[in-house]
C-alpha cells in the first residue's frame, strides 16, 4: 500500500505453501495421550535433562509419532521425523505454560523445535509454538491443532537465527494464547477452542532443545503471570528502570516500585537502569532471574551521588598556578593573576578540571572581565577536553582585530575545525560564556542565549576546562553535568516562538520546538496544552503542519490552547530505540518535554495535556496515553496503522529499532490494551477516526477498545486526504474540548 510516500507497507513472504503442506500433513501430526485436568493449585515443574543418554524418563510420555531422547544433556529429535513428549508427572490446570531453551547446535534446513500447551486427544488437539529454521529464513509460528488439522494462528519473521540460550515459551491463559522469546511477547491470539490438557515439547528432524519448564499460568491459577518489583533507596531525582530491555518505569522517589508488565512463570526477568538521575548513579542488586510461582519483590536499586556532578572556581587566591584541582594542557598552563585566570603572551594555553570525574554530557562556563581583549586574543570555556587538551569542544570570544565574534570549534589531535560563528560585537564585563555538549549536540551560549549550535560526535568523554590565546583573561569558572535544555531563539510575525532543544534522548543535533500561545482566549475556557505530534522527521511539511492547521482555525484562542510542536531528526514513531541512545523519543516526550511544558508554559497550574496526531503519530498518540495516563489527559488519533504487526511494516528505517522492542512495548495488541485499560474505563479520554488509508485498522481498533470496555469517541467516517489540513483536525479538537470538560468536572 503506497500512501503518497508517507507509509509504504512492506510485504513479507508468507509461510511457504509446499513446505507448509509437508509440515501440516506430516511433521505437525502430534498425537498425545489426554489426561483429565482438574487441578486448581499452582504447579511448576522443570527438567534440565542433565542425565544419562536415553529416554526422557518416567515423568514424560512420548507422543504417538515417537519419543524424543536425551543426548549429551539435551533433548534431540529423530532424523526425518517428528517426535515429542508430554509432561505427565503432574496434573495441570487449563491455564498453563511450556518453555524450552535453544541450544548451541543451530537448526538447519526445515528443522524446528517447540513447546506446546493444552495437548489432548492423543495429541490431535492443542496449541504449539515453534522456532522454524525455514531453510535460512527463521520464523516463530503459533499453531492450533483441532481433530488432527493444523491451523497457523500467527507468525513473525526473525532477522537472524536465534542465539543459544534463547528461551521460547508458549502460554494459554483463558482464551489468550501467546508465544514469547526471552520473555518478550512475539505473538498473541485469541482462541477458546481448547481447555485442559498438558504441556509438552516437540521437534522435527534431529533438532535439539534444552532446559524445559512448565506449569500453571494466569492469575486465576496462582501460577502467574507475576509482577517484578522491589525498592529504590538514596534517590534524588528520577531514575528510569527497565525490565527485559523494555517496560520503562520512571521512579521519582525512594521506596517500592513495581513494573506494569507481568512476567509468566518460567520466563526470565532482568531489571536494569536505563537512565540515571541527574548527578547520581544507580546500581541494581538481585535484578535478574527466572520467574517462579510468586511475584518478585526483592530487586534492590541503590542510588548514590556521581562524582564530579559539578564544580566551580572563582580564582580568588594568590597569583600563580591554578592549583591541584586543575591540570595544564600540553600547550601550556594558564595562571591566576589579580584574582582572574589569564593566558600567556604569544601562546595558546589551557587547563583541564581534573579534581572530579565527569560524564560525557557536560558544560563549562567562564565570565568575561573588565580587561578587554586586543588584537587576535581569544578566551573561552571548553568541554570534553582530553589527550592533554588536543581533543575538545571549545567556545571562544575572539577579538578578531576589533570585529569581535563568538566561534565554536572542535579540536581533534591538535587541529581546530570551526563548527559555527556569531558576530557578537564587543561583550561587556560580566558576560557569561557557556559551552554544552549533550550527546552529539554542542552549543555555545552568551548570557544564557544560544548563539551557535552544531552536531558533532567526534569527541566524547574528557572533562571541562578553559583555554586562551595570548594574555586574555576570564573569571568565575563553573562546570559539571549537562542534560536536557531548551533555548529560546525567536518569535515570528504570527506569534509562533521557536526554541532549540538540546537533548541526548532527541539527538542528532539540536531540534527546533515551536510554541503558539493564545493571545485572546475565549472567555470562560480553561487553559490547556496540546502537543501536535509530527509524522515526519525534520521541519518539512509534505503532509501539512499540525501547528499551522490549528493556528489557521484560531484554535489557540477558541479553545484557550498553548500549541506545542516538537521536531525530530528521523521519522518519529515516538518510541525508545534500544540500539540508538539518541533516539529515545518516548523518554523525550514523557521525561523532558512534558515536564518542561508544564513548568514553563503553564498559566494556572491545572492544565491538561492533550495529544493529537495521525498516521505514525496517530499510533504513537495511543501508545503514549495508554502507557502514561498520568501525564497525558486526552489523545486524538486519526487514520493510523492500528493493525501494524511488525516494526518495519511501513518502512525499514524505524525509530522502534527492533521488532522485539515494538512487539514488547508498542504494538497495540489486546494484551497491551488490556493491561493498561483501567484509567480509561470510566472516563472518555480517547478520540479516533480515519478513512482515507487505514479504514480497517481504525474499525479494528474501535472494536478492540469496545471489547475492553474503554470509553472512547469515534469519528463518522469521511474520505479526507491523509494530511493535517484535510478537515479532520477541527472535528478532533471539538471532541477533545468536550471530553476535557467532563474530565475536569
Amino acid at each position: 500500500m503506497n500512501v503518497s510516500g508517507e507509509l509504504v507497507k512492506r510485504t513479507k513472504p508468507r509461510f511457504p505453501r509446499a513446505l507448509g503442506l509437508v509440515l501440516l500433513a506430516s511433521i505437525l501430526v502430534i498425537p498425545v495421550l489426554g489426561f483429565p485436568r482438574q487441578a486448581s493449585a499452582a504447579v511448576i515443574a522443570s527438567d534440565d535433562f542433565n542425565r544419562a543418554d536415553g529416554g526422557l524418563g518416567a515423568s514424560w510420555t512420548a507422543i504417538s509419532d515417537g519419543a524424543m531422547a536425551i543426548s549429551s544433556q539435551a533433548v534431540i529429535g529423530t532424523v526425518g521425523g517428528q517426535t515429542g513428549d508430554i509432561r505427565t508427572a503432574e496434573t495441570y490446570p487449563s491455564d498453563q505454560f511450556s518453555a524450552v531453551t535453544v541450544t548451541p547446535t543451530q537448526l538447519t534446513g526445515g528443522q524446528w523445535i517447540g513447546a506446546a500447551v493444552r495437548l489432548q486427544s492423543s495429541g490431535r488437539s492443542g496449541y504449539a509454538g515453534i522456532y522454524y529454521f525455514n531453510f535460512g529464513s527463521p520464523e516463530l509460528i503459533l499453531y492450533k491443532r483441532s481433530s488432527g488439522a493444523w491451523t497457523q494462528l500467527g507468525a513473525v519473521f526473525s532477522t537472524a537465527a536465534l542465539a543459544s540460550g534463547t528461551q521460547l515459551q508458549v502460554s494459554a491463559v483463558g482464551k489468550t494464547i501467546s508465544m514469547l522469546a526471552n520473555g518478550v511477547q512475539r505473538l498473541t491470539v485469541t482462541d477458546g477452542t481448547f481447555t485442559g490438557g498438558a504441556p509438552g515439547i516437540m521437534a522435527y528432524g534431529n533438532a535439539r532443545l534444552d532446559s524445559w519448564s512448565g506449569g500453571s499460568a494466569g492469575s486465576g491459577s496462582g501460577g502467574g503471570p507475576f509482577t517484578v518489583g522491589g525498592s529504590v533507596s538514596g534517590l534524588s531525582g528520577t531514575v528510569v528502570l527497565q525490565d527485559n530491555g523494555g517496560d520503562d518505569l520512571p521512579v521519582a522517589a525512594s521506596g517500592p516500585f513495581t513494573f506494569a508488565t507481568k512476567v509468566a512463570s518460567g520466563s526470565p526477568y532482568a531489571v536494569t537502569v536505563k537512565t540515571n538521575p541527574s548527578g547520581q548513579s544507580c546500581s541494581v542488586a538481585s535484578g535478574s532471574g527466572t520467574m517462579g510461582s510468586a511475584s518478585v519483590t526483592s530487586v534492590a536499586v541503590t542510588c548514590t551521588a556521581s562524582s564530579g556532578s559539578g564544580a566551580s572556581d572563582d580564582f580568588n587566591r594568590a597569583d600563580g598556578a591554578l592549583g591541584p584541582s586543575w591540570t595544564a594542557t600540553s600547550d601550556g598552563a594558564m595562571a591566576i593573576s589579580a584574582q582572574a585566570v589569564t593566558g600567556k603572551a604569544g601562546s595558546v594555553t589551557g587547563d583541564i578540571r581534573t579534581a572530579e570525574t565527569y560524564a560525557s554530557d557536560q558544560f563549562s562556563s567562564v565570565t568575561l572581565t573588565s580587561t578587554q581583549l586586543t588584537g587576535n586574543q581569544w578566551i573561552g570555556p571548553a568541554v570534553r577536553v582530553r589527550s592533554g587538551g588536543q581533543n575538545a569542544y571549545l567556545g571562544i570570544y575572539y577579538w578578531n582585530s576589533g570585529d569581535p565574534e563568538l566561534v565554536l570549534y572542535v579540536r581533534n589531535s591538535g587541529s581546530f575545525t570551526q563548527l559555527g560563528s556569531y558576530s557578537s560585537g564587543p561583550l561587556s564585563a560580566g558576560t557569561q560564556l557557556k559551552v554544552i555538549a549533550v550527546g552529539n549536540t554542542v552549543a555555545f551560549l552568551a548570557n544564557g542565549v544560544e548563539r551557535i549550535a552544531a552536531t558533532d560526535s567526534s569527541v566524547s568523554g574528557g572533562a571541562p576546562g578553559i583555554m586562551a590565546s595570548d594574555s586574555a583573561t576570564a573569571d568565575n569558572w563553573s562546570g559539571g553535568a549537562a542534560g536536557f535544555q531548551v533555548d529560546y531563539l525567536s518569535t515570528d510575525s504570527s506569534g509562533v516562538k521557536t526554541y532549540d532543544v538540546i537533548s541526548a534522548s532527541n539527538g542528532y543535533g539540536p531540534q527546533p520546538l515551536r510554541v503558539l500561545a493564545p493571545t485572546n482566549p475565549a472567555a470562560g475556557v480553561a487553559h490547556n496544552f496540546i502537543i501536535a505530534l509530527p509524522v515526519q522527521g525534520g521541519t518539512g511539511t509534505p503532509y501539512g503542519d499540525g501547528l499551522a492547521t490549528m493556528q489557521a482555525m484560531d484554535a489557540q484562542d477558541r479553545y484557550n490552547l498553548t500549541i506545542i510542536e516538537p521536531s525530530f531528526a528521523i521519522d518519529p514513531w515516538f518510541a525508545d530505540n534500544p540500539t540508538d541512545a539518541r533516539v529515545q523519543y518516548e523518554t523525550f516526550m514523557t521525561q523532558e518535554l512534558e515536564p518542561w511544558v508544564k513548568q514553563n508554559l503553564a498559566t494556572t497550574g491545572h492544565e491538561q495535556t492533550w495529544l493529537i496526531g495521525f498516521s505514525k503519530s496517530g499510533i504513537a498518540g495511543q501508545d503514549l496515553i495508554l502507557k502514561h495516563p498520568g501525564l497525558f489527559s486526552l489523545a486524538a488519533s486519526w487514520d493510523f496503522p492500528a493493525d501494524m504487526s511488525s516494526y518495519d511494516e511501513y518502512g525499514g528505517a524505524s525509530s522502534y529499532g527492533t521488532d522485539a522492542n515494538f512487539q514488547a512495548s508498542y504494538r497495540l495488541t489486546q494484551a497491551f490494551v488490556d493491561a493498561r485499560k483501567a484509567p480509561f474505563v470510566s472516563q472518555n479520554r480517547i478520540w479516533i477516526g480515519g478513512y482515507n488509508v487505514f479504514q480497517t485498522d481504525i474499525s479494528d481498533y474501535d472494536a478492540l477498545l469496545t471489547s475492553e470496555g474503554i470509553a472512547h469517541s469515534t469519528e463518522t467516517p469521511q474520505n479526507m486526504a491523509h494530511r493535517w489540513d484535510s478537515g479532520w483536525v477541527p472535528i478532533a479538537l471539538a471532541a477533545l474540548y468536550q471530553d476535557s470538560l467532563a474530565l475536569s468536572g
